[in-house]
């Protein structure tokens, strides 16, 4: 097989997987489009044909007709894909959704981002213990969640059975609502930031997001390189967190911006640096000012910590903000103690 024919391959299923349901193949050929294929639904319909036939595909509950899914072969295939034809596609799919977004800070309503992760159902409230401390701290993005039951699909993703899916606003969300304010950013890396006393001293360790093809946050949690609890316990200690870059000729409006994302309960930065110097050690372009987010993940992080597996999608798809609830409101219809 060709490479082009490899990198189509890889594209289809990709588009089949991200659906959050059957997918039709027109609809396919308008998704295709954004990895640089034009091709007719009928192409598409005998592309996926032979996907099906290697057991990659499976048509929905009604035939064809009505769309097909990726199988769990399928989705290993993506998986299994080269690392070249994935370096740089994690800050694309981010770039893409925050395009997408439509949140209006002032009414505190319309889409963001949002990351979904699964625990074990039987151990929600202390996940709720151990995640609390780390909003009330503003160590996450906002203190906006929402809980997904088993067998919901969420960004093209099934809870699995036994499993509690938690939503909480990925900071890319902060990008979004940057652009729909004509503020232009771009997003460098993450990182761990260590703390001291709350305060942030610097970087020890970054990815850069143009370079990569994993989520880096995950990677950080994975690796055990945060300890978010212990800063929850102590001050210090390292959490995730992001730099990104605004032109200087809009400091005062992103300031204005961040003001009202706090209020509204979606985020906020940690740090917002002086115009062209370095922020924590790290360089930033000439003309710019860097400023440096928590990760969404952290209270995950922190759930991690105390020996509680997680599974996290970062970015996983564009959720309605009203639908998200302050986590204290959620844990009290809940009836769980915090």
């Amino acid at each position: 097989m060709s490479p082009l024919s490899q990198r189509l391959r890889i594209a289809l299923l990709r588009v089949v997987r991200d659906s959050e349901g059957p997918v039709s193949s027109r609809a396919v050929a308008r998704a295709i489009q954004q990895y640089g294929f034009d091709l007719s639904p009928r192409t598409i319909r005998q592309h996926l044909g032979e996907l099906e036939s290697e057991g990659l595909v499976t048509a929905g509950s009604r035939g064809r007709g009505g769309g097909r899914r990726i199988t769990s072969a399928g989705a290993s295939e993506v998986d299994d894909a080269r690392v070249l034809d994935r370096v740089g596609l994690t800050l694309a799919k981010v770039d893409g959704m925050c395009c997408r977004m439509t949140f209006d800070a002032e009414s505190r309503r319309g889409l963001v981002v949002l990351n979904v992760s699964t625990v074990d159902r039987r151990v929600l409230p202390r996940v709720f213990r151990e995640m609390a401390p780390v909003f009330e701290l503003g160590l996450g993005m906002g203190s906006r969640v929402t809980l997904f039951s088993p067998g919901d699909r969420i960004g093209g993703y099934r809870i699995p059975s036994g499993r509690i899916g938690i939503g909480t606003v990925c900071s890319m969300s902060l990008n979004g609502v940057f652009l729909s304010c004509r503020i232009p950013v771009v997003s460098r890396f993450a990182g761990v930031l260590e703390l001291d006393a709350f305060r942030a001293l610097r970087f020890t360790d970054v990815i850069y997001y143009d370079g990569t093809s994993l989520d880096p946050l995950q990677v950080f949690i994975k690796g055990g390189l945060l300890s978010v609890h212990s800063v929850v316990q102590s001050g210090c200690g390292r959490i995730g967190a992001s730099l990104r870059e605004i032109p200087t000729c809009v400091l005062d409006k992103a300031r204005d911006v961040i003001s009202l994302l706090s209020a509204s309960g979606l985020g906020t930065a940690l740090l917002v640096g002086k115009p062209n110097q370095p922020v924590l050690g790290m360089p930033v372009q000439e003309g710019r000012t860097g400023v440096v987010v928590p990760g969404g993940l952290n209270p995950l992080a922190a759930v991690e910590e105390v020996g509680i597996h997680t599974e996290n999608r970062p970015f996983s798809c564009l959720f309605e903000f009203a639908r998200l609830m302050d986590y204290r409101d959620l844990a009290a219809e809940m009836d769980i103690a915090l």
